[in-house]
């Protein structure tokens, strides 16, 4: 780990904002292959809850539906695709989702700078822990289009419609590497050449999910 990276704050060395809950119920759907992710979620989750009085994590294999809340936002590690628990809870709940405010988020190893801030209309937040410019903007490389935003944000989109969530945010997530199938290992390092260790950047997790609570709200 770079010391760099081992600056990074962890959940519990981030405090989440000192607003009061108005009101409002909102849930936390969120997929993990190894509980990196379900970190990330909790720490949205804490955001949340300055602005909705009730909010509810779950897992995304046995979640409830978006019925019924004011708000959600789900969320899962990017691999091989977006996880495949996060992609299910979509396309199970997409008539739901269609009339209840949602945002996205998703855990990556990669992403490379496009200079867009939208990908389908949908605003992007970037990571700046996670997001590098391409060595050369005219020619990308296989590993830099594989993790251009609009690549893994377009997929997500198109599970969801016709929902269409507020924003779609981009982390930096933990890679360990002792943890993948053999097939895996080679797709993270060959194809898209990413760094072990854990990346996450709490911080930047928590300013968006202020953010996004305050815009989930206003319905």
């Amino acid at each position: 780990m770079t010391e760099e990276s081992s600056a990074r704050p962890s959940p519990a060395e981030t405090r989440g904002s000192i607003r009061a809950a108005v009101g409002g119920r909102a849930l936390v759907v969120f997929a993990t292959r190894h509980g990196s992710t379900g970190e990330v979620a909790e720490a949205v989750a804490d955001e949340l809850r300055s602005v909705f009085a009730d909010v509810q994590v779950a897992d995304a294999r046995t979640g409830p539906s978006p019925a019924g809340y004011d708000a959600v936002v789900l969320g899962g590690p990017m691999i091989m695709g977006w996880h495949k628990d996060a992609r299910r809870y979509v396309k199970r709940h997409r008539d739901q989702l269609s009339s209840v405010p949602f945002a996205l988020f998703v855990t990556a190893a990669s992403l490379t700078e496009d200079g867009l801030d939208a990908v389908g209309g949908v605003p992007v937040a970037k990571d700046p822990w996670l997001v590098k410019k391409p060595r050369n903007t005219d020619r990308l490389s296989r590993k830099e289009r594989y993790a251009l935003p609009r690549h893994y944000v377009g997929d997500i989109l198109a599970a969801c419609a016709p929902a269409t969530p507020r924003s779609v945010a981009l982390f930096a997530g933990s890679l360990d590497l002792t943890a993948m199938n053999i097939l895996e290992r080679l797709f993270v390092l060959l194809v898209i050449g990413a760094t072990p260790g854990d990346g996450r950047h709490f911080d930047f997790v928590r300013s968006w999910a202020g953010e996004t609570a305050g815009e989930l709200s206003a319905g």
